[in-house]
């Protein structure tokens, strides 16, 4: 009932605004969604997102645009970054964005990305002067999200109040299964960022028991931008991005993409942050200094970490001491296990990073010191005999990058207090427009210890990794573009699953065809091999056995006019250890946004069957601003997406989004408490965003 009533209102508010303004935000929605596209792993791209967002309504200004300003649209490679100062500097200041198309390095595709995010203004940006008009002629934004899975999980189930008695910390689900997000944030054009974000997920409690206070994770930030000689104050939570992240990088970070040449990480240095994610990020306060060449970053951090504590008894001495067992990074504090683990320990960070550019050269050095309230235990499983374990870790990385015409060189060597040290290190080499490379080597030795570092490589920890990365980039002729790359790897220690060094490889092949500007064709096959004990041989000796993954997939995205938008997706899975495994997916979306009408609807019907989970498939999907979903599809069955978006005027948005997965071959889905009676699952989202 009530969502007829929510579907009537909208029926009827849109036959009185037919003439109603539509953002043409999309863009940033085409930039997120080719970017999951090329990840197996559900992100959260609110950072990146929302960095798109504030220059889309405050573009930046290339003729005073510096290095770190073209950064934040982190789309663009350190080559364009280069070559687009470089115009500046040799034919002077920019008279028209039609000039973009004669910067060295700057093809058709990055002009369609870089367009709806730059200017060129006459008169330079100017310093803050009147605080008081910062504080009252920004914008306000503002987000209520309500999410909610329609079936009922078994953690939900009642228990008898008999059994609670005799047994309290009985797993189960304390809260109720809704899930609410707000977020609410300001910003005065490029200067002036503050903001609020709570989430309560689903399982938690509001406003009663470990949640007294309503939402279980509260973020809050403020930033100052361009006061004098700092380019950056903050204080409250943040980000800090630095090198190619071996040393220092917190938040999101991206790995391979069938971008063969974007792999240089463009690091932002300190940023505001305002995303969900409960661990992958600091508290505290930063600032950046600027003087003539050298660039100076502060930050000190400290706040509470969710983690496993044992309590370790001294026999000799009568006393007890705590230990970190194990670190809880998935943020859910549903059962009463998982409240145990809550804000169990303090974390402190405090580090510096200091840079100096020269032209074609920049060189810089971070430095950053761990210290945590209980010391982590030591490891007693062999994979992680090198792991840190103690109270105090550092770490000191020195990193460079020399920008000359067609070739960037990169690199960070770092060192951990114990001596261990890891190193990355690569060129991009743009030899003509039709033609770029790249190579990247990395040397992460098993005894580094680095604790938010996150640099190119295959595993998920920044050591025990020794590899090889060559790309390459080939329009051979117009209307064709070929990316492919080769990446090579060891792990010289043991690894979790495998009891011996190892090894594996990976190959990708894209080639895409725009036949017309409207339509764009790709095949993609990508090809990996790895390796894990032998689960066929359950006791002794478990010799490691080669396994590979192959995928391939055919799309084609088909705009025909500014209304209606297809996608169509076909792909392909095979697993392979001792016999194949097969798997497929094929989906069709269709986006229709009505001229007369303040509405847009974006619809997906996906069909998907796989032999095992080994061969499961993902697909970045539709959904709310903000809210991003790139789900697996396993086991034999459908998946519907529908989300429609309604603009009520210049200040209020409404998007209302269901899901609905239908497995034939199962009669219940999920364990444990997450187990649900039947075989659909119906998820419904929510939204409001509003302006003023």
């Amino acid at each position: 009932m009530r969502f007829k009533v929510f579907f009537l209102i909208v029926f009827v508010l849109s036959s009185f605004l037919a003439h109603a303004q539509e953002e043409t935000i999309e863009t940033l929605d085409e930039i997120i969604e080719e970017i999951a596209s090329n990840t197996d792993y559900e992100l959260d791209y609110t950072t990146l997102f929302q960095a798109f967002e504030e220059y889309y309504y405050n573009p930046i200004d290339l003729n005073s645009a510096n290095e770190s300003d073209l950064k934040d649209l982190m789309f663009l490679t350190e080559f364009q970054i280069f070559s687009l100062i470089k115009y500046r500097q040799k034919f002077g200041m920019y008279v028209s964005l039609y000039e973009l198309q004669f910067v060295d390095g700057i093809d058709d595709l990055t002009l369609k990305r870089l367009l709806p995010f730059v200017c060129i203004r006459e008169a330079k940006p100017s310093e803050i002067k009147d605080f008081k008009r910062i504080f009252t002629y920004g914008k306000h934004v503002g987000i209520v999200r309500y999410q909610r899975l329609l079936q009922e999980k078994a953690g939900y189930k009642e228990i008898p109040d008999s059994v609670l008695a005799l047994n309290p910390n009985k797993s189960r689900y304390l809260g109720s299964p809704d899930k609410l997000y707000y977020r609410h944030n300001y910003h005065y054009k490029d200067k002036i960022f503050y903001g609020i974000t709570a989430e309560k997920d689903d399982g938690e409690q509001f406003f009663k028991g470990a949640q007294k206070y309503g939402f279980d994770f509260y973020s809050a930030h403020f930033q100052l931008n361009r006061v004098g000689a700092f380019q950056k104050i903050i204080v409250g939570d943040y980000i800090a991005q630095f090198g190619q992240g071996l040393t220092m990088w917190s938040g999101m970070s991206f790995g391979k993409t069938s971008s063969s040449t974007n792999v240089i990480k463009n690091s932002r240095g300190v940023h505001k942050y305002s995303s969900v994610n409960e661990s992958a990020f600091l508290r505290g306060q930063t600032a950046t200094v600027q003087f003539g060449k050298f660039n100076f970053t502060e930050f000190i951090s400290y706040k509470s970490l969710d983690a496993g504590v044992d309590t370790i008894a001294d026999i000799e001495f009568e006393s007890e001491e705590h230990a970190i067992s194990s670190f809880l990074e998935t943020g859910y504090h549903r059962t009463p296990s998982e409240v145990a683990k809550r804000k169990t320990i303090k974390e402190f960070i405090a580090g510096a990073n200091m840079n100096w550019k020269e032209k074609n050269f920049k060189i810089g050095a971070t430095g950053v010191y761990y210290g945590f309230s209980s010391p982590l235990g030591e490891r007693t499983e062999p994979y992680r005999y090198f792991d840190f374990a103690g109270t105090k870790n550092a770490n000191f990385g020195v990193d460079y990058l020399v920008t000359i015409p067609k070739v960037n060189i990169f690199g960070e060597t770092s060192m951990s207090s114990n001596l261990g040290y890891a190193s990355v290190n690569g060129a991009v080499i743009n030899f003509v427009p039709e033609f770029n490379m790249s190579v990247i080597h990395r040397y992460l030795r098993a005894d580094y210890q680095a604790l938010y570092a996150q640099p190119f490589s295959e595993s998920s920890k920044p050591n025990n990794e020794n590899g090889l990365f060559i790309g390459a980039e080939l329009c051979p002729v117009k209307k064709w573009k070929i990316d492919a790359y080769f990446d090579s790897w060891k792990h010289p220690w043991l690894k979790y699953g495998i009891g011996a060094p190892s090894s594996g490889n990976e190959y990708l092949v894209q080639v895409t065809h725009f036949p017309q500007r409207n339509l764009e064709i790709y095949l993609r096959t990508k090809y990996k091999t790895k390796q894990k004990n032998d689960p066929e041989i359950a006791t002794g000796v478990r010799p490691i056995v080669d396994y590979s993954t192959l995928r391939t997939r055919l799309q084609l995205n088909y705009t025909p006019n500014p209304e209606w938008k297809f996608k169509s997706r076909i792909e392909v899975s095979r697993y392979y250890m001792s016999s194949p495994e097969w798997g497929y997916l094929v989906y069709q979306d269709i986006d229709y946004k009505p001229k007369n009408i303040a509405l847009k609807f974006n619809f997906r019907i996906a069909v998907f069957e796989t032999e095992t989970y080994n061969a499961r498939l993902y697909a970045y999907e539709p959904d709310v601003l903000y809210g991003f979903s790139v789900p697996a599809y396993y086991g034999r069955g459908s998946r519907l997406v529908f989300v429609v978006k309604y603009t009520l005027n210049q200040h209020f948005d409404f998007w209302f989004r269901i899901t609905n997965t239908y497995y034939a071959d199962k009669q219940s889905l999920g364990t444990g408490l997450d187990a649900i009676d039947g075989n659909n699952r119906t998820d419904v989202k929510l939204q409001l965003r509003y302006k003023f």
